[in-house]
């Protein structure tokens, strides 16, 4: 069971976020052997920064690596370049919890687990981010042991497994954990969940960056081979009102109306008591996803199921 542990994380132009993520690490009550970052061609400071950090912080035993390319590859080069066999993982744009390293390992030590997935919340400033978390993330009422998976803003994996599983894909640059998670599902992998162990991510603040985040989460499954169920819902609600439309051309667009606002009613039902102050926020996203999912799943097709 761990004992000792190296902190892997990617980051890529994260001079206004990367001084809260390591002062969250530096504040951790059980505080890593090594942290290992990996910058993936900054062009804002953020190296500079860490480099000062780094100096100011002896303690944290930081290591500081410039790999270009996407964060598959930067992930693969963190962990190949750490001292240890135990690896935990977070991303850059999230702070860490305090005590949230020493419950990945007491849950890996508990579980004799050799993947630990820890949890992850929004860390919302205004209504719109707080609309957009229930988007984003699987929120604490729809958290299932059962099937919940690890992602890289917060995990804890033996490097043997990740060597077994063949690393992460780097011809994936969105969506790679969620591939790398499902293998670890498929091999019958032992895995915990530590709900104790909490980052907290900062929600996309604007329409258009939300937008591109679900396109590139849709696009990124296409190139994985993933298919989610909720995926073929979206696409099969616009086909089933397009063939109405089509069907029954005018005589169709009340009902369709109608049907539009029973929509907008259930994306503020369903997501209402996550989103209180950003409640309004939620038939806009609910759209704007919609679109994504079926723009990103198209263009990843067109490209090839394998980027």
């Amino acid at each position: 069971m761990p004992e000792n542990v190296s902190l892997v994380v990617t980051v890529l132009n994260e001079a206004a976020t990367i001084n809260s993520l390591l002062t969250s690490v530096a504040k951790q009550s059980r505080l890593p052997e090594e942290v290992v970052m990996v910058d993936g061609g900054s062009s804002d400071g953020t190296v500079r920064l860490v480099r000062r950090f780094a100096a100011d912080h002896p303690q944290l035993n930081l290591k500081l690596i410039e790999q270009p390319g996407n964060r598959s590859v930067g992930r693969n080069a963190g962990i190949t370049a750490a001292s240890h066999d135990w690896i935990a993982i977070t991303d850059a744009g999230c702070t860490l919890h305090q005590h949230w390293l020493a419950e990945l390992m007491a849950a890996a030590a508990r579980h004799h687990a050799e993947v630990v997935a820890g949890y992850y919340q929004g860390d919302a400033h205004t209504p719109f981010e707080q609309a957009v978390v229930p988007y984003a993330l699987v929120m604490p009422d729809r958290l299932d042991p059962a099937s919940f998976l690890p992602a890289t803003r917060s995990m804890l994996i033996d490097r043997s497994i990740w060597r077994r599983l063949g690393k992460f894909d780097e011809r994936l640059s969105d969506n790679e954990d969620y591939s790398f998670a499902l293998l670890v599902k498929a091999a019958g992998i032992k895995l915990a969940v530590a709900r104790q162990a909490v980052v907290s991510w900062r929600p996309r603040s604007d329409l258009v960056s939300f937008w591109w985040m679900i396109f590139r989460f849709a696009a990124g499954d296409v190139a994985a081979g993933i298919v989610r169920p909720k995926v073929l819902l979206v696409f099969g609600r616009y086909l089933l009102a397009l063939a109405v439309l089509v069907a029954f051309g005018s005589l169709a667009v009340g009902w369709l109306l109608m049907v539009l606002v029973a929509y907008a009613g259930w994306s503020i039902a369903k997501n209402y008591r996550h989103a209180p102050q950003g409640w309004y926020w939620l038939p806009v996203l609910q759209l704007a996803a919609d679109s994504a999912v079926l723009v990103g799943s198209t263009a990843g097709l067109v490209r090839g199921k394998r980027f």
